[in-house]
């Protein structure tokens, strides 16, 4: 059986397990840094974050493999440094969105459920598909995500007459350094797709610019939408007072006078997009210890129950959201400084074939 995916399938992937982060965990963030002008620098990343993603796409096409395999073969004495680095690196996305997922739940429909129950069954199904491989992640994606985008689409048609994109104006009324610091944070956003660096030796075909570049806007409007609707609905002194903002659209969303509440489609949407995102950070964790471990079965069980302890712990929903900003602060450094170092990499393995070619 041929477990690879193909493009398509890995620009798909990247909508879902990108697009909950900018959805939802990024929104109140830049509604934090840049109030008002929030949906401005949403639209400010559009060009470093296109940008960006035609980067990842050169890096991509002259990495030889995945980077957890060539750093394996080439150099043996840095591998234990990288793969504790990325490690780290995927563990806080998937506990960032574990948490999230867990508060969310416990606030608005499993009051009366305790957190742990709620993480069990969420880290359990996400074990179990992160345990059949890439190919089933991808599958169930194409399966959720079309349903995921037909809810985004329905509650924003439904919502049209709560709206008075007035909100939105009279714009640049808060300082330059806040809108630059708020598309930082959009930027920070696109910086995961760096994990197709991860997953190269599981993918069939050419990433193209082309894909790339609809892949990157998909996502930045996946951020620039809601939050240019949660500020015309709420207006933005409201909204930036909300924790989930992109979840209080859902509490107005009816379908006339017999249809008043449609707001489970949320639990649906939201679920289906951390199940996948938290499925594949798993899925890339394995990948970067399964070479050096006898027993690959095991290493799933011991990072979700890693991942499962990890977020047991009492932690202040305050420090919780300064957290999630240090962590975008650090992931686009890091994003930064790894590029430069496989940029490095490549024009070093070019020079030196042409050395080998001329001698």
């Amino acid at each position: 059986m041929n477990d690879k995916i193909t493009p398509f399938q890995l620009s798909m992937l990247l909508i879902t397990f990108i697009g909950i982060s900018n959805h939802v965990i990024l929104i109140p963030i830049l509604l934090d840094a840049a109030k008002r002008d929030a949906w401005i620098s949403a639209l400010a990343a559009v060009v470093p974050s296109l940008l960006l993603g035609l980067l990842f796409v050169f890096i991509y096409k002259h990495i030889p493999s995945s980077l957890s395999t060539w750093v394996n073969k080439k150099t043996n004495w840095l591998w234990l440094p990288f793969t504790l680095l990325f490690t780290v690196y995927f563990s806080a996305q998937a506990s960032i969105s574990i948490r999230d997922t867990i508060v969310w739940s416990n606030t608005t429909y499993l009051t009366y459920t305790p957190t742990w129950v709620v993480g069990m069954c969420l880290l359990g199904i996400c074990y179990y598909t992160a345990r059949k491989g890439l190919a089933a992640i991808a599958i169930t994606n194409g399966i959720l995500l079309p349903w995921i985008v037909l809810c985004g689409f329905y509650v924003m048609s439904v919502n049209f007459q709560f709206k008075d994109y007035a909100y939105l104006f009279p714009v640049f009324k808060n300082s330059a350094e806040s809108i630059t610091r708020g598309a930082w944070y959009t930027t920070s956003g696109i910086t995961e797709i760096l994990l197709v660096f991860f997953l190269k030796d599981d993918v069939k075909g050419k990433l193209t610019p082309t894909n790339m570049s609809l892949v990157v806007l998909m996502l930045i409007e996946l951020t620039f939408g809601p939050l240019a609707g949660i500020i015309a609905m709420f207006g933005p002194f409201e909204a930036e007072l909300m924790r989930y903002p992109a979840y209080e659209q859902w509490r107005m969303a009816s379908i006339g006078s017999m249809l008043s509440q449609t707001d489970f489609l949320s639990i649906y949407q939201w679920l289906a997009s951390a199940f996948i995102r938290i499925s594949l950070a798993i899925y890339i964790i394995h990948t970067l210890w399964v070479k050096k471990w006898k027993r690959p079965e095991l290493l799933f069980i011991l990072i979700s129950l890693f991942l499962f302890g990890f977020n047991q712990l009492k932690l202040s929903d305050v420090r919780f959201h300064e957290h999630v900003k240090s962590y975008y602060t650090a992931s686009t450094l890091l994003c930064g400084c790894f590029c430069v170092v496989l940029l490095i990499c490549i024009w070093a393995g070019r020079n030196k074939k042409a050395v080998k070619r001329n001698g």
